[in-house]
């Protein structure tokens, strides 16, 4: 017969096998960060000379608490503030954020780090370090693409960016074969596409920014035009009929554009087989009729009673 403590010996045996095999867990309270909007895409390039960093990290207890969150731009380190918490279910998540200021043209990496400290029950403490994913991001300032559709029929079409290749060939690579483009310039000019040629040929050679066209299209397509946005703008308007454009990415609004005009000035644009027009009146004051803002890509026919320089 086994002595009387035996299986309990042999039980506390088990256990110290046990633990000596596989050790008790501690708690690992390294936070988890993740980027959310309005961070960039990791790889994605924005127009603007600054980015918004916002991440979010874990809920903690009372007994764990953050220390610091920090941005690490490119090796310079940002702190990061907080901004709010954002509670789904029984979970928390923080939210923190910063804004990198007065950047230059490049691409840019960065990362987000956060120290949690808990507080132990016999007040020693334990320190923990999170560390995002890198992410990576391109800034352009200058550089901008805008999709011009073109319609099978007639458009009424102009240049919304400054481009450095103002060659029609350059522009508009990808026409279609008997495509015609018209400027008027006290009397019409026009150049027809040859795919045989190929390229554009006819009276003139270039398309600028400020002047509006004509583009007779025999199917549809849209031209990708690459450039910079403008700066400003100053557009001699003749007396009586000026074809002209519209040089901005953004609509605008017409008292906001052309103010220092003449009482009954007319404003045209065409629009899928539809003349819309405006008419400025200095008694009500004001632009009124159809047409109440200018947009990217349009072109219009401008009849002034007057001449005058259009600035903008």
């Amino acid at each position: 017969m086994k002595p009387k403590g035996y299986k309990i010996a042999l039980f506390l045996s088990a256990i110290l096998v046990m633990s000596a095999i596989a050790p008790i867990a501690i708690a690992d309270y390294t936070p988890t960060i993740e980027f959310i909007a309005p961070t960039p895409a990791d790889e994605t390039e924005v127009p603007e000379d600054y980015v918004v960093v916002n991440v979010s990290v874990p809920n903690v207890t009372t007994s764990v608490f953050y220390d610091q969150v920090w941005l690490d731009w490119d090796g310079t380190n940002y702190t990061m503030s907080a901004t709010g918490s954002v509670t789904e279910g029984l979970s928390t998540s923080y939210i923190f954020d910063y804004m990198v200021t007065n950047l230059t043209d490049g691409t840019y990496a960065y990362k987000v780090y956060a120290n949690v400290t808990k507080l132990n029950p016999d007040n020693t403490t334990e320190t923990f370090l999170g560390v995002s994913d890198i992410q990576s991001v391109t800034i352009n300032t200058t550089s901008r693409t805008f999709e011009l559709p073109i319609t099978k029929g007639w458009n009424l079409i102009s240049i919304p960016l400054a481009i450095d290749n103002t060659s029609i060939n350059a522009v508009f690579p990808d026409a279609n074969d008997g495509d015609e483009l018209y400027t008027y310039d006290d009397g019409w000019l026009i150049v027809t596409y040859y795919s045989a040629l190929p390229g554009w040929h006819g009276d003139f050679e270039t398309v600028e920014p400020d002047k509006g066209y004509w583009y007779s299209a025999n199917a549809s397509y849209t031209a990708t035009i690459e450039g910079a946005e403008a700066g400003a703008r100053s557009v001699s308007i003749a007396k009586g009929w000026n074809l002209i454009g519209y040089t901005r990415l953004s609509d605008a609004n017409l008292s906001e554009l052309l103010t220092n005009v003449t009482n009954e000035d007319e404003l045209y644009s065409y629009d899928g087989g539809d003349w819309l027009i405006a008419t400025y009146y200095s008694a009500l004051p004001g632009w009124h009729g159809d047409i109440s803002k200018m947009e990217p890509g349009k072109g219009y026919w401008y009849s002034a009673n007057t001449s005058f320089t259009w600035e903008y």
